[in-house]
């Protein structure tokens, strides 16, 4: 899936691109062109679903003043305790947008093989320039333990899309924004991706990651993405004083996470939960093994608001 930036709703469509009366809302409607295709959709007869995609949406201080409880009838969702940050009506599923991550374009095989040597690492952390990025990167915490990790192993460690002053972090490398192509080449060429974020919902470059057979080493405490981390895949850490052994233990230690994200994830598996979801809500729908999400391609922009492109930006 390849979302446009800035976007709050996507399309339920049928395998083959059919789109189908339902709308995920992933996102606050913020600008007044959102809110009038919004509200276009509904007077179609499209009925809504929400996801858990953004930051802490539908949380207190993640959402803009519409009720997200009433406008969505069922929720997809990654939280370990859903009741504490969704509406306490409809159903849920816990599905997250990363969970359709598709391993046939998600492919080692298929990632350049010549990197220069400035962008081949053992450690590998995707951030982000802007500060809303730093905080849903939880760059704060990055930094701490990537001069850690620096400090105490022979890691070569790369900080890609990084913040201003990430290059006087000693032994740690950085590098501007990529195009996703690159960015996956980087990935895969490394022998763990570090995520320290704890406000991320929908962490595609996780899912990307495993789908490179790269292993993860992943913040305890994260919002969305703890569901793809085990013994396969990977490993939590809790700060600083454990960060260390945490990616030591992985490098080498886990086995098979592209295998294990394909077993478990992926387009069809993912968009089954939905359709199961949709369909006891819609009996309607048509006979379908499955289905996915798209770009709305309605006429809504994003006014120039970047925050919600959070989801779509890894």
């Amino acid at each position: 899936m390849d979302f446009s930036a800035g976007a709050p709703l996507l399309r339920v469509t049928g395998p083959g691109g059919d789109v189908l009366p339902w709308v995920v809302v992933r996102a606050p409607v913020v600008t007044r062109d959102q809110h009038a295709r919004l509200n276009r959709l509904a007077d179609e007869g499209c009925r809504f679903v929400g996801a858990t995609s953004y930051l802490g949406f539908p949380g207190a201080g993640f959402r803009d003043e519409r009720d997200y409880g009433l406008l969505c009838e069922a929720w997809l969702h990654c939280f370990r305790e859903p009741e504490r940050h969704l509406p306490p009506n409809g159903p849920r599923v816990r599905v997250s947008e990363s969970d359709f991550t598709d391993p046939r374009r998600v492919d080692p095989r298929l990632v350049a093989r010549a990197l220069p040597p400035e962008l081949v690492a053992d450690v590998v952390h995707v951030s982000g320039a802007e500060p809303w990025r730093q905080r849903a990167k939880n760059w704060p915490l990055a930094a701490r333990c990537l001069r850690r990790l620096s400090e105490e192993t022979d890691l070569r460690v790369l900080v890609v899309d990084a913040p201003p002053g990430a290059g006087t972090l000693p032994g740690v490398r950085s590098s501007g924004p990529l195009e996703w192509p690159s960015l996956l080449a980087v990935i895969a060429a490394a022998r763990c991706l570090f995520v320290p974020a704890v406000l991320d919902a929908s962490p595609r470059v996780l899912a990307e990651a495993l789908c490179l057979d790269v292993p993860v080493v992943v913040n305890r405490a994260i919002l969305g993405g703890w569901q793809y981390v085990n013994a396969f895949t990977g490993a939590f850490f809790d700060g600083v004083e454990d960060v260390v052994p945490a990616v030591l233990g992985t490098i080498g230690a886990a086995g098979g996470p592209r295998s294990w994200f394909t077993a478990h994830h992926g387009p069809a598996r993912a968009g089954e939960r939905v359709l199961r979801l949709l369909r006891s809500l819609d009996p309607s729908l048509p006979a379908l093994s499955h289905v996915l999400l798209a770009p709305d391609r309605g006429p809504a922009s994003d006014g120039g608001r970047r925050e919600p492109a959070l989801p779509g930006t890894r």
